[in-house]
C-alpha cells in the first residue's frame, strides 16, 4: 500500500500533563501503525508545575527526528501555547489537539482523508455531539456565545473546539494577525475560509484533571468579548458622557 506523503504537525498545548505526555505519542504511534515519518509533533510545555518538561526532554531524546518541545518560563495560558506551537509548524497540515487524549488522534486521519478529497474545504473543524457537562457548566458555554454571535461580527458556531485541522494558507493566515491579546475562536472565524464541522465524541481524559473552571472560562469568556466586539468600548463611551451631562445638570442646578 503507497504511503501517504502529507505532512501534519500536531500543535499539542500542555499544561500539567505528565502522566499524558507519553501515553498521547504512543498514541498517536499506534493511529499511525508506527509510521511518524510524515509527522511532526509539537508539545508546547505551558509552564507546567509537575514533571511535564522532564518528560518531554525524555521524549526529545527519543525521537528527535519528528518531536519539537517549547517550554514556558511560566504558565501564559492556552492561546499563547497554540501561537507557539503554529509559529514552529511546517507541514501541509496543521492540527491542534490536546495531550489528555480527550480528543482521539484517529480523527486526525479522517479530518485530512476528507481535506485531501475535498479541495473546496480548509479547515476541519471538530464539534461536540454531546457535551459531557453539568448542566452549569452547558449553560455558561452556551450563553457565552449567544452573547458572542450577537457582539462580534463573525459567527461562532456553537459547541465548536480548538481541535481542528487547517491547511498551511490558513495558518499563515492566523500568524499574519498581530494580535497581543488572542481570542482563537474568534479568529478562526475572522479569517474566513471554508470550514467543514465534523461532528465527534470526547473520550475520557487519560490521567489527571481539567484545568478549566468556572472562574478559567468567565476569564476566557471576557477575553473574547473585549477582543472581537467594540461593544464594551462603547458601552464605556456612552456612559461617561451620561455621568458628564448628570455633572453639568448637577452643577447647575447647585448654582441656580
Amino acid at each position: 500500500m503507497e504511503k501517504k506523503k502529507t505532512s501534519i504537525s500536531f500543535v499539542i498545548p500542555c499544561f500539567n500533563e505528565e502522566k499524558n505526555v507519553s501515553l498521547f505519542y504512543d498514541k498517536v504511534a499506534e493511529t499511525f501503525q508506527a509510521d511518524l515519518s510524515g509527522l511532526e509533533l509539537i508539545f508546547v510545555d505551558d509552564g507546567s508545575s509537575d514533571k511535564t518538561c522532564d518528560n518531554l526532554r525524555e521524549l526529545y531524546e527519543k525521537h528527535k527526528d519528528h518531536i519539537k518541545v517549547v517550554s514556558f518560563s511560566r504558565n501564559f495560558g492556552k492561546e499563547s501555547a497554540m501561537l507557539a506551537g503554529l509559529e514552529k509548524a511546517i507541514g501541509e497540515y496543521t492540527v491542534i489537539i490536546d495531550a489528555d487524549l480527550q480528543q482521539n488522534p484517529k480523527y486526525v486521519l479522517i479530518m485530512r482523508d476528507f481535506l485531501d478529497e475535498h479541495k473546496e474545504y480548509d479547515i476541519v473543524c471538530c464539534v461536540q455531539e454531546e457535551r459531557k457537562e453539568g448542566f452549569v457548566s452547558k449553560f455558561l458555554k452556551k450563553s457565552f456565545y449567544h452573547i458572542m454571535n450577537n457582539l462580534m461580527e463573525v459567527d461562532v458556531k456553537d459547541a465548536t473546539s480548538d481541535f481542528r485541522l487547517m491547511r498551511r494558507n490558513v495558518v499563515d493566515s492566523i500568524l499574519s494577525l498581530k494580535e497581543s491579546n488572542r481570542f482563537s475562536k474568534g479568529i478562526f472565524a475572522w479569517v474566513g475560509f471554508n470550514t467543514f464541522y465534523m461532528p465527534y465524541v470526547v473520550e475520557e481524559r487519560a490521567a489527571g484533571t481539567s484545568k478549566w473552571g468556572i472562574k478559567k472560562l468567565f476569564k476566557y469568556a471576557f477575553q473574547g468579548i473585549v477582543s472581537f466586539s467594540d461593544a464594551p468600548l462603547v458601552f464605556s463611551l456612552k456612559l461617561g458622557v451620561f455621568f458628564l451631562v448628570a455633572s453639568i445638570f448637577l452643577f447647575i442646578v447647585r448654582f441656580i
